[in-house]
């Protein structure tokens, strides 16, 4: 039986994150939790998420200085991102936002959110990560 996938949602909004974690325990993930960046941070390096709902305004820093952090993290850069925002136009959010990050791109859904389609794209960033893995692991180059 595969274990349960860790969300962490680093979000100021408590509302926020109490229909979050709602959603994702139903559909059967573990859900962490921070309302600030350096707390988001920590939580990430600690617990090793499998994937991070980030929001874009956080009280004591951007949520895309947040990204590149954890990106140049050596602990955290293999963490998958989705960006949450009210950044976007909800009636504009077709799925298919991204926002860049010193040329990464990073999905993007706007706030309130959208159910379905969010959890969809938490699962395909999950698989692409867990297939990336797996191809390194798989490759000779990386035998010793």
């Amino acid at each position: 039986m595969k274990s349960p996938k860790k969300i962490l949602v680093i979000d100021d909004d408590l509302g926020m994150i109490k229909l979050l974690e709602k959603w994702l325990k139903v559909a059967g993930r573990i859900v962490l939790s921070a309302n600030t960046a350096v707390a988001g941070l920590i939580k990430a390096r600690e617990e090793k998420p499998d994937c991070i709902l980030l929001d874009i305004r956080l009280p004591d820093m951007d949520g895309k200085q947040l990204a590149r952090q954890l990106k140049t993290d050596p602990q955290t850069k293999g963490i998958p991102i989705i960006f949450i925002t009210v950044g976007i136009d909800v009636e504009k959010d077709k799925g298919k936002e991204l926002i860049i990050v010193e040329g990464d791109s990073y999905r993007a859904f706007a706030k309130p959110l959208h159910n379905p389609k969010l959890l969809s794209e938490i699962r395909r960033t999950i698989n692409r990560r867990q297939n990336e893995r797996s191809l390194n692991r798989d490759d000779p180059r990386n035998r010793t």
